[in-house]
């Protein structure tokens, strides 16, 4: 017998601003389905509620890089069926407000069980925070390029203020807690897979040099040499404790890298008190705050210390730049760091930016530096030598990096008048203030990618000016919306960070007439990055949803020549589901080349998700991509053949 599936349709209404007397607006409908006896609680209808409206968030017409949340309310009576278009919806619930509520309604915790709620009586309340208002006089503010990013930027400052101390914050209890997708403190760095963050190399090039000083190593001094030999000795050496691990090998390694990398500095802010086992201090802001270009995390040995070091530095790193002193440096830059775990003769380097989110990505694996058995030629002491030796190197050149980075911005900083009472400007870009005037700090209205300039097809400098995510509910995905410059004018482009992209397929349906590609203004792999920059036009169109179909006769022809255009030469999209096909009036434009390539050559990520009938029955992780896995994508788009 076939399992019978429970149905939740159910309408999104969006929560009024504090204090006004507005009604709550209906958004969308939304659906939830399950088959019993499966377990479903009221959290699953807050994420369906959740992903919904970030899917539609630009018909929306939402600030959507906010936080969002979602509570679920039961209805004593259920309001009449809709259709679900706008007029019917608000009809059916134009007469919600508080008072409403108050009376016929009752706020479901999450974890309730779904087999006790009445679906039919369900309304899901959206809230968007809004910033609080500020009790400093008018005659002495002045807004600078007010953000919905920099708000969102001090909430997560705020919240992380709040946590407990590095060293107890990096144990599993607490890594638990705080590292969950509804945190907007969390540190986005893998852990949970959820918490997935764009390549850090994007935010600052420190992380490409590194990445290629490891991959490619330049050959070592003798000096160098010798530095690396004796820190496999001192190392490889057991300790009974961490700071009788920091003292033995302190003095070599901060020769070796860079002065502090090693030793225990004793960090206080107003929010936290730290004492890191390393800290690379860089210059001081205006304000006195000190700027840290790495830090260090020693435990004695694997499983000793109750945390994984790199935990711990990731903690002491969002202590740091999360605090109330940061607050100057963190309007102006992505405060980029390096991170170094030790765990006995063990070290992992990670790097770290504040961003629209905190992110931590790990540059390396565990490198061990015992000695080992291997197949170059060089004896196992020989060989962990130069494994050591790379290792610092690459350290030393990127450390010294971020110290001249800082010293260079900061000289870019002028000192502060009277500092801002607490709680002025919840998030906005901060407002100097003096005596019976005001004077401003012109600050970035978003913290975005490192690349800024390119040269166009003529040889002619084009600026670019990053003005915010494009799917900023996807943390993701590194593509963004920018203003690009040059003599000729100024445009609105999308610029997008990818591993891999298929130039050829964009060119040719960019270049088609009419072009059912946005135009292509530049595409490179940019060592800087390490990753290909696109930039392309911005194209106002509509979207499909996950579910949706072309229904019009025209739209249906546009797809059909783009897809065949790419097949007459000898090419496959790969990844033709409805959010990478936009409608511009009468024709079809497709973005994201990603996958696109040759037939019999381009394969199928590791990654790709393979459930439903999204794909091709044939399609596999790392399986060639087929020009006939294109055509069961136009079929489930249009009902038609190709």
């Amino acid at each position: 017998m076939a399992e019978e599936y429970r149905i939740f349709s159910f309408p999104v209404l969006l929560v009024p601003p504090p204090g006004s007397n507005e009604k709550y607006r209906p958004l969308l409908m939304t659906e939830y389905e399950y088959a019993p006896p499966e377990r479903a609680r009221v959290s699953a209808l807050e994420d369906a509620a959740l992903d919904e409206v970030r899917l539609r968030a630009r018909r929306l017409n939402f600030a959507s890089d906010r936080t969002m949340s979602v509570e679920i309310h039961e209805l004593i009576e259920p309001r009449p069926p809709t259709s679900g278009t706008p007029k019917d919806m608000k009809n059916a619930y134009e007469i919600i407000d508080e008072d409403y509520l108050e009376e016929k309604a009752t706020c479901l915790p999450r974890l309730r069980s779904l087999n006790r709620v009445k679906s039919e009586n369900i309304i899901a309340l959206l809230t968007i925070p809004h910033p609080a208002p500020s009790n400093t006089p008018l005659a002495v503010m002045h807004e600078v390029n007010e953000s919905d990013a920099q708000i969102r930027r001090e909430g997560i400052a705020a919240d992380a203020r709040k946590r407990v101390s590095p060293s107890a914050g990096a144990s599993l209890t607490q890594r638990v807690l705080t590292q969950r997708e509804t945190r907007d403190d969390a540190v986005y760095n893998y852990r949970p897979p959820e918490l997935i963050p764009p390549p850090i190399t994007i935010y600052h090039p420190v992380f490409a040099k590194f990445l290629q000083l490891m991959a490619e190593p330049p050959d070592p001094t003798h000096e160098e040499l010798g530095q690396a030999h004796e820190f496999v000795c001192l190392a490889s050496a057991y300790y009974r404790d961490e700071a009788g691990r920091i003292e033995n090998l302190s003095r070599n390694l901060n020769a070796a890298v860079y002065n502090g990398i090693l030793g225990i500095q004793t960090l206080s802010y107003k929010s936290s008190k730290l004492a890191p086992d390393g800290v690379v201090f860089s210059q001081k802001t205006p304000s006195g705050f000190s700027t840290i270009a790495a830090i260090t995390e020693v435990k004695a040995e694997i499983g000793e210390g109750g945390s994984d070091p790199i935990a711990q530095a990731e903690c002491a790193y969002v202590a740091v730049y999360s605090s109330d002193e940061a607050r100057h440096i963190r309007e102006v830059s992505c405060c980029p760091a390096l991170l170094i775990g030790m765990a006995g003769p063990n070290i992992i380097v990670s790097g770290a930016v504040f961003a629209d989110n905190i992110i931590a990505q790990t540059l390396t694996d565990y490198i061990s530096v015992i000695p080992r058995l291997n197949s170059n030629n060089r004896s196992p002491f020989d060989d962990a030598g130069y494994r050591i030796a790379h290792l610092f190197r690459a350290l030393k050149e990127c450390t010294h990096n971020l110290h001249v980075y800082y010293s260079q911005l900061v000289q870019t900083m002028t000192p502060p008048l009277v500092p801002l009472p607490a709680g002025v400007f919840v998030g906005r870009p901060r407002a100097r203030v003096s005596a019976g005037a005001s004077r401003t700090l012109t600050s970035p209205s978003f913290i975005g990618p490192h690349f800024t300039t390119y040269h166009d097809s003529e040889g002619e400098e084009v600026a670019l000016t990053y003005r915010a995510r494009l799917q900023p509910y996807l943390p993701m995905k590194a593509v963004f919306v920018a203003e690009a410059k040059s003599r000729s004018g100024t445009e609105k482009v999308v610029v997008k960070f990818a591993h891999t992209y298929n130039r050829e397929g964009h060119k040719l349906l960019a270049n088609a007439e009419p072009s059912q590609a946005p135009k292509l203004r530049y595409c490179a792999l940019e060592p800087s990055v390490g990753m290909w920059v696109v930039v392309m036009d911005y194209v106002e169109s509509s979207e499909l949803g996950v579910d949706d179909v072309l229904k019009e006769t025209v739209h249906i022809e546009s797809l059909r020549v783009a897809l065949k255009k790419l097949h007459s030469q000898g090419l496959v999209f790969g990844d033709l589901r409805p959010l990478n096909v936009l409608i511009v009036d009468d024709k079809v434009v497709l973005i994201d080349f990603d996958w696109c390539g040759k037939a019999g050559e381009a394969r199928y990520p590791s990654d790709i998700i393979l459930e439903g009938e999204t794909w091709h029955s044939e399609v596999q992780r790392g399986g060639l991509i087929e020009q006939a896995h294109d055509e069961y994508h136009f079929y489930k788009l249009t009902s038609c053949e190709l």
